[in-house]
């Protein structure tokens, strides 16, 4: 239906201005994506994060506290001391997968250990993580 684009500055390596794209495109973070099928169907079936975002808020006693830019400090310490429940997790990942398996027709492979899998690729094959 809609995304977003978020632009910047950065300064190249010459110490020169110039304006970048700085965020991901065609997800459900920053794409609001509905089904098609439903659509012209009459329904509006969004695929976006915002089903979790609203159960984040759900979930804390204190929405406000994720709300207000001004309690980053505080968000922080609380994010460090609570744990999310893995079917909140669960949920979210399914629906990024739902969104990419419908846009490369193509099944995604869910690893028997995906933290490893996922550290092994940031770690060995990009050198992002140890």
């Amino acid at each position: 239906v809609d995304t977003k684009f978020e632009f910047g500055y950065a300064r190249d390596a010459n110490g020169e201005e110039s304006l970048i794209y700085m965020d991901e495109v065609g997800t459900p973070d920053s794409s609001r994506i509905w089904d098609a099928v439903a659509y012209r169907g009459g329904s509006v079936v969004e695929n976006s994060k915002e089903e979790f975002r609203q159960a984040l808020l759900r979930h804390v006693n204190d929405p406000e506290l994720l709300l207000d830019h001004q309690r980053f400090e505080e968000r922080k310490r609380f994010a460090a001391e609570h744990a999310l429940p893995a079917v909140m997790l669960q949920t979210l990942s399914g629906t990024y997968r739902s969104v990419a398996e419908r846009i490369t027709e193509r099944r995604v492979e869910i690893p028997d250990r995906p933290l490893e899998s996922m550290m092994a690729v940031l770690g060995d094959e990009l050198g992002l993580a140890r």
